[in-house]
């Protein structure tokens, strides 16, 4: 005799939406006062604090190809922006430590008034598609690592400055999900001066812990000068990889700041030999800066940043995080290398951690796991160019999905379109 499913749905004004899974905790709530966007039937939406699929297992993440980007913002099909880790104690001991703001004058910034949506991602897959004989990469879900992070987070970051908006598309039987552009800049982040200068330090401090190439086949000018170029940051290397969560299967790419030692080149494995296999991801290093700890404020507001250090780092696969500690002058003093498997389970140990109001990884992953089916169950699968709207605004309750207006361009890359309804065709 089989179980009979409990009437579990998500709301939508008063609009029924097909049920959850059984094992799923979604629960109708009344819409709240401050988001007059809850009483339009048109609106679905996602009530944050029950939104969970418990126990909702996490795919190792596999490297299926990656990308470059040069100094002038030109892609490459390669690895030629990788930088690998040299980072040396000897190199901070200075009376104050290594000058972040050191060459910020000289910051070469990329235009962010050019919205690159989704292309470097979507690009990278035609290549990879293309190399494996069109064979077309099996996912229900394409977008960046740092778009799912504030998916991820978002129970535990509901306060401050905390809206955004993503737009979401189904095309050939894919959701596809950027950030809005046009709504951040309608947004701008408080004190802008001060956050550019930090977002510099963060850039210099990989410019200060990574070398071109592996070490040994580095020259010495290339290792003792590598501070002394212009910081630039059309510079990056990104990783696409394939994951899932549930029963969702997902294409992340996102940027990798370094590889430790060095990364394993396909040809050393031609016949896929699972017993030789060398996984790149094994290899990445996430680099990240924070003031130095000296109170429990201090320790209270790093354990709270290691959430979104640890979401990063955990959907790309990437095993290892170095903190670069600074003063708030932004002068770099030590480092501490964290393993990202250990921190959620750090910050449970910790003397500030409390059950109500500590994040906790196991919530953040259960959630992620009901937002992308709430996704996936929500967004038509009718491949008619609509764009669909997943908004949050600071400090309410729910995550909303409207449809946008009519005559809304599509944000996949024409290229991307054209290849994928190609090899339709030819299968």
């Amino acid at each position: 005799m089989s179980q009979r499913r409990p009437n579990v749905s998500w709301s939508s004004g008063s609009t029924a939406r097909t049920p959850f899974p059984q094992n799923n905790l979604f629960q109708q709530q009344q819409p709240a006062a401050v988001l007059p966007e809850l009483k339009d039937p048109n609106v679905i939406n996602l009530p944050i604090d029950r939104a969970r699929i418990r126990g909702a297992a996490m795919r190792q993440p596999s490297e299926i190809t990656s990308y470059s980007y040069d100094e002038d913002r030109t892609i490459h099909n390669d690895e030629s922006s990788l930088g690998y880790l040299y980072l040396l104690k000897e190199d901070l001991a200075t009376q104050n430590g290594y000058n972040l703001s050191d060459g910020f004058d000289r910051f070469i910034k990329r235009d962010e008034s050019v919205d690159e949506h989704l292309d470097g991602l979507l690009i990278a897959l035609i290549n990879h598609e293309k190399e494996h004989g069109g064979k077309k990469t099996v996912a229900d879900v394409v977008t960046w690592r740092g778009l799912l992070t504030k998916l991820m987070c978002l129970p535990f970051e509901r306060q401050g400055d905390a809206t955004f908006e993503l737009n979401a598309t189904y095309f050939d039987g894919q959701i596809f999900i950027e950030e809005s552009s046009e709504y951040k800049r309608s947004h701008p982040e408080r004190e802008y001066d001060r956050m550019e200068l930090m977002a510099y330090w963060g850039y210099k401090f990989e410019q200060i812990a990574t070398i071109p190439k592996p070490w040994g086949q580095c020259t010495r000018d290339e290792i003792e000068k590598r501070t002394q170029k212009p910081v630039n940051n059309n510079v990056q290397y990104c990783s696409v990889v394939k994951s899932g969560l549930g029963n969702i299967r997902i294409i992340i790419g996102g940027e990798v700041d370094c590889a430790k030692d060095y990364k394993p080149d396909k040809s050393d494995n031609p016949d896929n030999d699972p017993t030789l296999n060398d996984n790149p991801l094994d290899h990445y290093v996430e680099l990240k800066t924070n003031q130095i700890i000296s109170h429990d404020n201090g320790a209270r507001n790093f354990e709270r940043k290691l959430l979104r250090v640890w979401a990063q780092s955990f959907l790309l696969g990437v095993p290892k995080v170095i903190v670069g500690f600074r003063t708030r002058e932004g002068y770099l003093q030590t480092f501490e290398e964290f393993s990202t498997h250990k921190i959620p389970a750090m910050i449970k140990q910790s003397k500030f951690f409390n059950p109500h109001t500590s994040w906790d990884g196991n919530e953040a992953i259960a959630f992620l796991a009901a937002c992308l089916q709430w996704l996936k169950t929500s967004i038509p699968q009718e491949e008619n160019g609509d764009i669909w709207k997943i908004r949050y605004i600071a400090r309410s309750d729910y995550l909303l999905l409207m449809k946008a207006p009519q005559g809304q361009a599509s944000f996949l890359h024409p290229d991307f379109v054209k290849w994928r309804k190609e090899r339709r065709e030819t299968v």
